[in-house]
């Protein structure tokens, strides 16, 4: 499944799917099993190897929230808190589509709050519109605490390329591999089952 038929199937941050594209290829580096401390991945003297599945992804990352990190998580660097905010397991983390339905959901919940406060200082519509992004960019850093987060996502908007999304990759229509898919668990794989023959009338010989 290709990172933008994800983004359009699962993303809840419709009004700027470019923000989360940028983010997933930027910072994450298109990376599902991203597992990120920017403390302790900073002091290390070599960086730890990648994980390259669900499973090591997240054994690493319960490594670290043992050791009192706090790990970034997938393709829109999560916080294990945000998953306990949805009710999602760690493991979720690394699954596309609820990672980046989680992630744009926090997205839209910072961009309101850049909204009213444009409304509040009287900024005019179109200057809204520009800080908006830069407003949304700078509290999702915040709220991660990784450093240059806006600034990497910036330099990535900038170069960023038009892109043609293939429905045939949609999660709705891919294997289903686990149980469901995404984060509200709507698509799920069910069985097709013919239905039942209408009973008729008993005719009497």
């Amino acid at each position: 499944m290709d990172l933008l038929t994800t983004i359009l199937t699962c993303s809840l941050y419709a009004s700027d799917d470019a923000v989360v594209r940028a983010i997933a290829e930027g910072p994450s580096g298109k990376n599902p099993y991203l597992v990120l401390d920017p403390v302790a991945d900073v002091a290390e003297t070599g960086a730890p190897p990648l994980p390259k599945s669900e499973a090591e992804a997240t054994a690493r990352a319960k490594g670290l929230m043992t050791q009192g990190g706090r790990p970034l998580l997938g393709l829109l660097e999560l916080l294990p808190a945000w998953l306990d905010l949805f009710g999602r397991p760690l493991s979720s983390a690394f699954d596309p589509c609820t990672n980046i339905a989680i992630g744009s959901a926090m997205l839209s919940e910072f961009d309101h709050e850049c909204a009213v406060g444009a409304r509040s200082r009287g900024q005019a519509p179109l200057l809204a519109r520009v800080n908006r992004r830069a407003c949304v960019l700078r509290r999702y850093e915040s709220a991660i605490g990784s450093d240059d987060f806006e600034e990497v996502v910036q330099l990535e908007l900038s170069v960023q390329r038009a892109a043609t999304p293939s429905i045939e990759n949609a999660p709705i229509f891919a294997p289903v591999t686990g149980p469901h898919w995404g984060s509200d668990q709507l698509l799920v794989l069910m069985p097709l089952a013919a239905a039942p023959a209408a009973a008729g009338p008993t005719l009497m010989p």
